[in-house]
C-alpha cells in the first residue's frame, strides 16, 4: 500500500455537513427507505424528521441520503433563508434534476408536476425561458427542510397541504434540526397527527461505527501501518459524536501528511493530534454559549448549566427557568453586567435554542455529554482563578 499524498489533501474534511466516510446510522437509513416505500403509495407526503443537538450528524445524514437514493428520486433543499412557496419548489426540482442528469426523452412529463405546482401561465414562462427538466412519473421527490427548528411561519401553509394534499407525486418532506423540531412542526394546525415513525432522535454514534469510518479513511489514502489500532484511538478522541469524529480524523490526515510521517501510522504523534481534537472540541463548545444573553457573562452561564448537570432532575422549562435564576441570585447580580434573577426563563429559553440543552425523557440535560465534563472543567478553572 503506498500513501497516496494527493488524495489525501484533497479530502473534503473542513465542511461539517459533509461526511465522506459516512458509516452507522443503519436506523436513520431504514425509516427513509420506508418514507419513500410509503410514498410510492399514497398521495400525500410522507414525513420524516431527524432531530438531536448540534453537531449529531443530522445534515451529513440528509447529504449521504441524496447520494445513496438512487436514480429515481430527487433531492431539493431549503432552509430558513429561502422563500417556500410552489414557484420556488418548481425551481427547485429543476434543478435538481440538472444536477441528477436525468434522461431527457421523458421531458414533457415535466409538465404535470410543474402545472400541479405553479400553474399554466408560469409554467408557459419558465418553458419559453428554457424549461424545467426531464422528470418522469415515477420519480420520488424529497424536500430537505434544514434548520426546520427555526423555520419561520412562511413555511406553515405549504407543510399543511404537503401534510393534507400531496403535490401529486411520491414526495418525502425531509425535516432536520435540533431536538424542538418536532413541536414546531405539530404547532402547525392539522400536523398533531404525524406517523408514530415519523421522528428519529439522534444521538452519538456506536464505537465500531466511528472505527469503521476513520478505516475507511486510511484505507482510502494508502495510509501504512496498524489501521485498527489507529482508528481506536482515534475514534475514542469523538466521543461518539460525528462533529468531533471529523475534527479528530482531520487532525489525523494532517498529521500524516507531515513529511517526516508520511503516510506512517507508526510516525505519527498521537498526543499532537489528540491535543488538535481537544482544542478543536473546547473551541466549538465555546462557541456554542457565544450568542447573545448567554455570552455577556458566560462564567454565569457555565455555572447554570453545570448546576444542571449536578442537579439531574429539571422536569419542566419552569423548573428550568427556577434553576437559572437561583444560580443568578447567587452569581450574577453583582459585576461589570449585572443580571436581573427573573431573566432566568430568557437564559432557559436560549439554552435551549442554541440547542444545549435537550429534553430526554421527562428531564432536561445536556445535549452533549462531553460538553457537560467540559463544562465542569471550566467552572473549577475559573473557581481557581478567583
Amino acid at each position: 500500500m503506498t500513501f497516496d499524498r494527493q488524495l489525501a489533501q484533497r479530502l473534503h474534511l473542513s465542511d461539517r455537513d459533509v461526511a465522506p466516510f459516512f458509516a452507522g446510522r443503519t436506523a436513520e437509513i431504514a425509516s427513509f427507505n420506508e418514507a419513500l416505500d410509503t410514498a410510492r403509495q399514497k398521495s400525500q407526503a410522507v414525513f420524516r424528521i431527524y432531530q438531536g443537538a448540534p453537531g449529531c450528524g443530522k445534515t451529513s445524514l440528509a447529504d449521504h441520503l441524496s447520494q445513496i437514493s438512487g436514480e429515481r428520486t430527487l433531492f431539493t433543499r431549503f432552509s430558513e433563508s429561502d422563500d417556500f412557496d410552489k414557484e420556488s419548489l418548481a425551481v427547485a426540482v429543476h434543478e435538481a434534476a440538472a444536477a441528477a442528469n436525468k434522461p431527457a426523452e421523458i421531458a414533457k412529463e415535466v409538465a404535470e408536476i410543474a402545472l400541479s405546482l405553479i400553474g399554466k401561465d408560469r409554467l408557459a414562462q419558465i418553458l419559453k425561458e428554457g424549461g424545467l427538466g426531464a422528470i418522469p412519473k415515477s420519480t420520488d421527490i424529497v424536500i430537505h427542510i434544514d434548520e426546520a427548528h427555526s423555520m419561520g411561519d412562511k413555511f406553515n401553509p405549504f407543510i399543511k397541504t404537503l401534510h393534507a394534499k400531496g403535490i401529486g407525486w411520491p414526495c418525502v418532506v425531509l425535516l432536520t434540526g435540533l431536538s424542538q423540531t418536532q413541536r414546531r412542526i405539530e404547532r402547525i394546525p392539522g400536523m398533531s397527527r404525524l406517523a408514530e415513525d415519523a421522528t428519529q432522535h439522534m444521538g452519538a454514534m456506536a464505537l465500531a461505527e466511528c472505527v469503521d469510518s476513520t478505516m475507511n479513511m486510511l484505507n482510502t489514502i494508502g495510509a501504512t501501518g496498524d489501521h485498527e489500532d489507529a482508528a481506536y484511538r482515534v475514534a475514542r478522541l469523538s466521543f461518539g459524536w460525528p462533529r468531533h469524529l471529523n475534527r479528530a480524523q482531520k487532525a489525523l490526515r494532517d498529521e500524516l501528511l507531515i513529511e517526516d510521517v508520511d503516510g506512517d501510522l507508526q510516525r505519527a504523534d498521537f498526543g499532537r493530534i489528540k491535543q488538535k481534537s481537544d482544542e478543536s472540541r473546547a473551541h466549538y463548545y465555546a462557541s456554542r454559549i457565544n450568542a447573545p444573553l448567554l455570552a455577556q457573562d458566560q462564567a454565569l452561564t457555565l455555572r447554570m448549566l453545570d448546576a444542571l448537570r449536578e442537579t439531574r432532575s429539571i422536569n419542566t422549562i419552569r423548573e428550568l427557568a427556577s434553576l437559572c435564576k437561583r444560580v443568578i441570585e447567587r452569581h450574577g447580580v453583582h459585576g461589570d453586567f449585572p443580571f436581573d434573577p427573573q431573566q432566568g426563563l430568557a437564559f432557559a429559553e436560549a439554552l435551549m435554542q442554541r440547542g444545549i440543552l435537550v429534553e430526554s425523557g421527562t428531564s432536561f440535560e445536556i445535549a452533549t455529554p462531553s460538553m457537560a465534563d467540559w463544562v465542569h472543567d471550566q467552572c473549577h478553572q475559573h473557581d481557581r482563578a478567583n
